[in-house]
């Protein structure tokens, strides 16, 4: 069962890259995101709503909801949003396939203790950004630049999504986890609560609203798998699967996401990987091995 919601957890994680490319093919990305994150947000409504599940939570205490609902939700999402306007999915696969070796550099520095550095996770660290940096490699040219700044922009925000969920995570274990002044059904709720009312306020000031033929049978599916499947479905998996695995055993579900987000890119959009993308995941993969590996006890 534990191996079938790892699955289940993969194939929603993977899938948000071809949604969220669907969506800002027509929608402006703000708009998409808000929706991505309204979504969301009526469905874990509906789902605690049944379970009776206390939500409240006290004002002086929504500053940890409102934090990690910005680096974990509003800040990613709307930055993932933005980039796959100009990248495709497979590339947003690879690069969200990285969080854990930023997850790493912020715990090494934040939590310190097992996260510290070594020289093997320190070489794990360089082989990942040698990885991204072979991604990005057709697009650093100046003539490549000059023809199509805005792809390696969209590179740019993918690693600010990636750092966003790096950071996120870490800050979670000491905002949210080791403090129970709020449920963790409450600190959810709160999280999607505030990131949907202030994406409604920066797309409602920076973009024209979208018309209501913009919202296709496709956009609507997106903007459900998007919202849905890959967010409060996939929280809801995470959690079940860190109770059964732990986080750290949890994390390497993270590893899978790319290659859904890749095999959505060729099934549906029938775009082939390029060799540099897949050379960039293989080093991502063994920076991943080297960072992740247990260090020995002395």
């Amino acid at each position: 069962m534990s191996y079938l919601i790892a699955f289940c957890l993969a194939v929603c994680w993977g899938s948000a890259f071809l949604a969220s490319k669907n969506m800002v093919d027509v929608l402006p990305p703000g708009w998409s995101t808000f929706f991505r994150v309204l979504a969301g947000l009526l469905f874990l409504v509906i789902f605690y709503g049944i379970q009776r599940k206390n939500l409240k939570c006290p004002l002086r205490q929504l500053w940890r909801p409102w934090t990690i609902g910005f680096l974990l939700i509003l800040l990613p999402f709307a930055a993932l949003s933005w980039g796959q306007q100009f990248v495709d999915p497979t590339i947003g696969g690879i690069f969200n396939g990285t969080t854990p070796i930023w997850s790493f550099i912020a715990g090494a520095v934040i939590l310190k203790g097992v996260d510290r550095f070594t020289w093997r996770r320190a070489a794990g660290v360089l082989v990942g950004l040698a990885g991204l940096v072979v991604i990005m490699s057709p697009n650093l040219s100046a003539s490549q630049f000059e023809a199509s700044p805005h792809v390696l922009y969209g590179c740019l925000a993918l690693l600010v999504m990636t750092w966003s969920y790096g950071l996120g995570n870490v800050l979670t274990k000491k905002i949210m986890v080791d403090s129970r002044a709020v449920s963790l059904e409450g600190n959810t709720f709160h999280q999607y609560l505030f990131s949907a009312l202030a994406l409604l306020v920066i797309a409602g000031l920076c973009e024209p609203v979208p018309p209501v033929s913009a919202f296709t049978g496709k956009v609507i599916i997106s903007i459900l798998v998007a919202g849905v499947f890959s967010s409060a479905v996939a929280f809801l998996l995470m959690v079940e699967l860190i109770k059964r695995w732990g986080a750290t055993r949890m994390a390497s579900v993270t590893y899978f996401s790319p290659i859904i987000a890749m095999a959505t890119d060729i099934v549906f959009r029938s775009r082939l990987p390029q060799g540099v993308e897949l050379v960039g995941l293989v080093l991502i993969f063994i920076s991943l091995w080297l960072i992740q590996k247990p260090i020995r006890a002395n």
